[in-house]
């Protein structure tokens, strides 16, 4: 995909969405089936990685894509902890299906923060699918929230030419500075990491997407944050966005008036959630200025 400027947007510029993501009208038939508990192999094929999987509805004769959801901390692949499959998302895991996507929860473990275990984890969950399931390597894709949501753009940075975009719900994306904003996350971080007082500022500017801002030069990210989010301050998104736009990188932030550190903030986005993730930013023209709602 070719660069584009970027856009910050309010919820109720839908004008501005318009131009930005090719929205299509889909009236449901197909209603999505459940999901399935699969064990998928582990790296180096040991320890196998528990995993729910959506099918597409139905299963496409060729080659098919993949969106793979990360959760939020504590959270895990079962149903309803702070994944994809709470109701938020049910219209957005209908339309998915519906086009021809598989998406999978993978259980990488409730605290992992995209440590090199997860990673590695990460990497044995999409060649699986890639082998088993008929994907088109070239269209996966992640879609996480919170702790999922940094750890969808870490992943990234780590494997930029695996992942063809990334939708980020109320990420961290500079841990130095979160970590003293909520430091009762520090402990989990730093354990996931292997973090010491020695290595915790080369090895937090590592894993924050802010100070590795090239790593999405090429691939698309859709930012989804409420400005009274008090979990993650809404200037993670703000600064990650500016970012990017400064760099002229595709993305499309969303700063929603009112909305908390809550899943209930995606209810409205479910249809431009799929398009981005099946279709792309599609934008009429290059905007190199910020759309603010007036």
């Amino acid at each position: 995909m070719g660069k584009f400027s970027g856009q910050f947007v309010r919820s109720r510029c839908l004008a501005v969405l318009a131009c930005l993501i090719g929205t299509v009208g889909i009236t449901a038939h197909v209603h999505a089936a459940e999901p399935s508990i699969q064990q998928l192999p582990g790296p180096d094929g040991k320890a196998a990685i528990t995993c729910v999987v959506y099918e597409p509805q139905p299963i496409p004769e060729g080659k098919a894509g993949l969106i793979v959801h990360l959760y939020g901390s504590g959270g895990s692949h079962r149903k309803n902890e702070y994944n994809i499959g709470r109701e938020p998302y049910a219209t957005c895991r209908k339309l998915l299906a519906e086009r021809g996507y598989w998406l999978v929860v993978a259980d990488l473990g409730r605290y992992h923060w995209m440590n090199e275990k997860a990673c590695t984890q990460l990497d044995a969950v999409i060649d699986a699918m890639i082998t088993d399931k008929n994907i088109d390597p070239k269209q996966v894709h992640l879609f996480g929230t919170s702790m999922g949501a940094s750890s969808s753009l870490i992943y990234t940075m780590r494997r930029p030419e695996r992942i063809k975009s990334v939708v980020a719900v109320f990420p961290i994306t500079d841990f130095t500075k979160w970590l003293v904003e909520k430091p009762n996350y520090r402990v989990p971080v730093e354990k996931a990491h292997g973090i010491t007082p020695e290595t915790r500022n080369e090895a937090l500017a590592k894993l924050s997407p802010l100070m590795n801002v090239d790593a999405f030069q090429k691939v698309p990210v859709m930012l989804l944050h409420g400005d009274k989010d008090r979990v993650v301050p809404t200037h993670h998104s703000r600064d990650f966005a500016a970012a990017l736009q400064k760099k002229g990188y595709p993305f499309i932030f969303h700063e929603v008036p009112g909305a908390t550190h809550n899943d209930k903030i995606a209810r409205t986005y479910q249809h431009e959630l799929a398009d981005f993730l099946t279709e792309g930013i599609q934008p009429a023209e290059p905007v190199s200025t910020p759309q603010k709602k007036q």
